[in-house]
């Protein structure tokens, strides 16, 4: 019984951690934040890269899937004169945020680079449900 017990203890626990969300609540930006600052045209908007296949966001710069080279390199390029200050938000879409495997090199590629207020556009569904159902800013 008690090996029983252990078993399943292990079990759920390691079930538990693998379920264990990637990004921090600091990590992430909600979809309406970001829409609110979109259609507020202020000069202190945040960088938005779209780094994968689906539809641009309002203002977004698509450099490519986040899993690809060139896509570090255009982010580079993109942001080489500006501010490591600067906000800067990234999203996919093409699934939930915490499944994409587009985001977190793309992520964590700025992070290396110094860019410390990125965030993850909050999309735990994907961009369709969370931002176009919505009526949120589209190109």
């Amino acid at each position: 019984m008690k090996n029983l017990f252990l078993t399943l203890f292990s079990v759920f626990t390691i079930n538990a951690f693998c379920q264990a969300p990637l990004w921090t609540k600091d990590q992430l930006m909600p979809t309406k934040t970001l829409a609110d600052l979109i259609n507020a045209n202020s000069k202190d908007k945040p960088i938005i890269f779209n780094v994968g296949p689906m539809e641009a966001i309002k203002g977004a710069v698509n450099v490519g899937v986040g899993t690809a080279v060139t896509t570090h390199d255009k982010i580079k390029q993109t942001l080489s004169m500006e501010n490591k200050n600067k906000s800067i938000v990234v999203y996919c879409g093409c699934c939930s945020y915490a499944n994409c495997p587009n985001i977190k090199p793309a992520y964590d590629a700025l992070i290396k680079n110094g860019f410390k207020n990125t965030k993850v556009l909050e999309l735990p569904e994907g961009i369709k449900p969370d931002w176009v159902a919505k009526d949120y800013p589209m190109e």
